[in-house]
């Protein structure tokens, strides 16, 4: 049975040069995650983030493992700019503990990260709660059935009704019975050519060319076609990363 959770809002904020991502502790963590998203070269890193390190230890009391992001035009790990991979630390009245990569085991950090005082410690934060994502999950789930409800009975049930009155009313069957042959007419002068189609339907028909000879061409050559794909998911991502700095960038120094 999975135990309710709470998850705390993740902040930003922006610097010179990068931006700090702090997603608070998730219910039953160890640690929140603090994120250095660098998109500028930038020479003290290692000072930096245990500056960072101390502001937010300091401004919420649990453990931390800080992260360097590396978003610049340079190939760098972060071992390589720092000689470490991640920082770790916390606050212990008033005083910074911080390592690099590992505690001593003197310093290992001992918390309460309860729900309870995880409520007190980000009080400032806005919250989803297990409970309200179950009954998302359940609303969505009533809308598709009702979708699917709604579209068995247009393709089910609707056609037989129909018949059903074609059979008992002249009428109606008149009625049924020209539009079918309206709709086959129309169908037949697109067939020969006779009937000038419109915008829509050459731009749906061009799609549908176009779909059809690129899934030619990616049976063909199937490692070229899973080369393009991740070749796409990297442009996608470099993108995403750009339109994030750039909005960054426009942001006032917090």
């Amino acid at each position: 049975m999975i135990k309710p959770w709470v998850r705390y809002n993740a902040i930003e904020e922006k610097r010179d040069g990068y931006y700090v991502e702090y997603n608070p502790v998730f219910t039953g963590g160890e640690f929140a995650m603090l994120t250095l998203h660098i998109y500028e070269p930038l020479e003290n890193i290692k000072e930096i983030a245990e500056s960072e390190l101390e502001h937010w230890a300091l401004r919420y009391a649990t453990p931390i493992m800080l992260m360097i992001d590396n978003k610049t035009n340079e190939k760098w790990r972060t071992k390589d700019k720092v000689g470490h991979n991640f920082l770790l630390g916390y606050a212990k009245k008033g005083k910074i503990i911080q390592h690099w990569d590992e505690y001593p085991e003197s310093e290992k950090p001992k918390f309460d990260l309860s729900k309870e005082k995880l409520k007190e410690i980000y009080s400032d934060l806005g919250s989803t709660t297990y409970e309200e994502v179950a009954v998302k999950q359940e609303n969505e789930a009533k809308s598709r059935k009702i979708l699917l409800i709604g579209m068995t009975v247009w393709i089910c049930i609707i056609p037989v009704t129909i018949e059903i009155i074609g059979w008992s009313s002249p009428v109606f069957s008149a009625v049924v019975l020209i539009y079918s042959w309206y709709v086959a007419f129309q169908k037949g002068r697109s067939l020969w050519g006779k009937r000038k189609k419109t915008e829509k339907e050459i731009a749906e028909e061009k799609e549908r060319l176009e779909k059809e000879h690129h899934h030619h061409h990616c049976k063909l050559n199937p490692e070229g076609f899973l080369r393009l794909k991740n070749e796409n998911f990297e442009k996608e991502r470099i993108a995403k990363e750009r339109k994030k700095i750039d909005s960054m960038k426009k942001q006032k120094i917090q």
